[in-house]
């Protein structure tokens, strides 16, 4: 059954493993990484298993260093025919970054995905939605290194990111020619004076389903737009880390695995899904223009 354009989806998966996670950054060091337990592959088995029931194609935000350790994990998800993207290389947060180690680290990632799986990924995502008005720059870096398509800016209020004034419509970086970078920002529900995030993360693991299916349908239907989901492969795993985070970020690291597959499986069906890069195709010609970074808006609902 062919399913209204209202109901669009895009499945976004972040490859990448436990202790990558914004919540572990302070408690595993990066020195250690190599003796740590990987785990990435557990969960993208079951992804790969869920995006073939439901007969979708995904787009996958690949970390380097995944890609680097791992290679043939990648080569698996782009053999099953979805689109790979560059989710950096360390997972840095990239507003702590100069520009300098921005353009290295995304490099350092881009070069090991395509390494990997022969081709080079055009689309991609920072660490944790970690691109802000500050470092806005780093959009202009990305359209320089030959990415086509930006998915890392959350228009949401955030302990550690995102821009609740932060424009929610797709936007063109660059001179209106087919070499622009498309900035999605990601999914919110608009309320009075605020956005509202559901559509991934601990938001969807935490909040009950029939709240997160309420706020699809919003957007869908009232907004008018597809909504972008993202996950990793370490929230559909049952491995809980040996590492005590304290009792609240425990919840938001942990809560909710356990019924997450089930849940995603919920949320998905019915939907009419497609890649970040197909829905990039249907909005770029449509998208506002801006010719520098300076000149994007600081509120654009």
């Amino acid at each position: 059954m062919t399913q209204s354009p209202e109901r669009r989806s895009i499945l976004t998966l972040d490859v990448e493993e436990w202790f990558h996670a914004h919540n572990y950054r302070d408690h595993v060091e990066s020195a250690s990484w190599d003796q740590r337990p990987r785990r990435a592959g557990h969960g993208v088995e079951r992804l790969l298993e869920l995006c073939d029931e439901l007969g979708a194609r995904a787009t996958w935000f690949v970390l380097g260093w995944t890609a680097e350790k791992d290679p043939g994990l990648v080569r698996e998800i782009a053999a099953a025919g979805h689109e790979i993207g560059c989710h950096t290389y360390a997972h840095p947060v990239a507003f702590e970054l100069d520009q300098q180690g921005f353009r290295d680290d995304t490099r350092r990632g881009r070069d090991a995905i395509a390494e990997a799986t022969g081709r080079v990924p055009r689309a991609f995502r920072a660490a944790s939605f970690t691109i802000l008005p500050r470092n806005y720059w780093a959009l202009q870096i990305l359209r320089e290194e030959g990415f086509r398509i930006d998915s890392s800016l959350f228009p949401v209020s955030h302990p550690r990111y995102g821009n609740p004034r932060g424009p929610r419509k797709p936007f063109r970086l660059g001179s209106g020619n087919e070499d622009d970078l498309l900035v999605l920002p990601m999914t919110t529900l608009r309320l009075p004076g605020r956005n509202f995030a559901f559509s991934g993360g601990g938001y969807f693991r935490l909040f009950p389903a029939q709240l997160v299916r309420g706020c699809a349908s919003w957007v869908q239907r009232v907004q008018g737009e597809p909504v972008v989901w993202y996950f990793h492969p370490w929230e559909l795993d049952d491995f809980e880390p040996d590492v005590d985070l304290g009792r609240l970020q425990n919840l938001r690291s942990q809560g909710g695995k356990r019924d997450l597959h089930a849940k995603l499986a919920g949320a998905l069906r019915g939907q009419r899904l497609v890649t970040l890069g197909e829905y990039a195709a249907s909005v770029r010609e449509n998208a506002s223009v801006f010719s520098s970074v300076d000149q994007i808006p600081a509120a654009n609902r």
